[in-house]
């Protein structure tokens, strides 16, 4: 299904720095994960309380789910986006948490303390938009859809907005053609280093699909229009995902 105007396409830029191996390395998320834990006003762990996750911008409840026996509840694979977070429990207040931003490829945390109350009070939490990355060690960095359509673009080509995160180096051409060829018929390189990496170690996913060009590693073969990208995530892979993409290559 094709919705042009209300979900723009999400990119993925998955910058693998996969050292002494070749091949294709494992699909990679386009979604988010929210997760979490519900405790009272004292600390202790809130068992059995209900938590209801709901797309605010299209305002349908997209999961409902009971804390375990330590009070914790998780939402995997989560379509970026805002969401509200209602949590109820027997002789407490319901507790709801607007404006939760989810990224493409994060894990946000979300905790919940309820205060004693009737169950037909309700408190109001505002979410700071912004959240630290505990979760994993991963260095990454996100480029907005409005940042991409809105910034000064050479050739309104999206990947000369990799080059702006930290950690990465270029040698890309004045000129930055969109395909695999420029107009004189030679390769349209990417050459993109991460972290000092190779470019050819690079990998480019649009919503999960791999569009490296395989057999050089160093051309893309999808550019979709500015207009249609909701955001991208530059992401650099730590010791442990350059094993696991390892073992997916061997497997291949």
């Amino acid at each position: 299904m094709k919705r042009f105007t209300t979900q723009l396409t999400t990119i993925t830029l998955l910058m693998l720095l996969i050292f002494a191996i070749s091949g294709v390395a494992s699909a990679q998320e386009i979604t988010g994960n929210l997760y979490g834990t519900v405790k009272d006003t004292t600390g202790a762990v809130v068992k059995g309380a209900t938590v209801t996750l709901t797309d605010t911008e299209k305002q349908v409840v997209v999961r409902t789910l009971t804390t375990g026996d330590e009070g914790e509840w998780s939402a995997p694979n989560l379509l970026a986006g805002v969401y509200s977070i209602a949590v109820e429990a027997p002789n407490f207040k319901k507790a709801v948490q607007s404006g939760i931003k989810l990224d493409v490829g994060q894990r946000r945390a979300v905790d919940t303390a309820l205060e004693a109350g009737s169950i037909s009070e309700t408190v109001m939490v505002a979410t700071d938009p912004v959240s630290v990355e505990l979760a994993t060690a991963t260095a990454s960095s996100l480029v907005s859809g409005d940042q991409v359509r809105e910034l000064s673009l050479n050739n309104r080509n999206w990947v000369q907005l990799v080059a702006l995160s930290p950690g990465v180096s270029n040698d890309l051409s004045d000129q930055v053609y969109v395909g695999t060829t420029n107009p004189e018929g030679q390769a349209n390189t990417i050459n993109i280093s991460v972290n000092g990496a190779r470019s050819s170690q690079n990998t480019f996913t649009v919503d999960g699909a791999d569009i490296t060009d395989r057999g050089s590693n160093i051309t893309i073969q999808a550019y979709p229009s500015v207009d249609s990208i909701g955001e991208f995530r530059v992401l650099g892979a730590s010791s442990r995902q350059n094993q696991d993409a390892a073992a997916a290559a061997r497997s291949t």
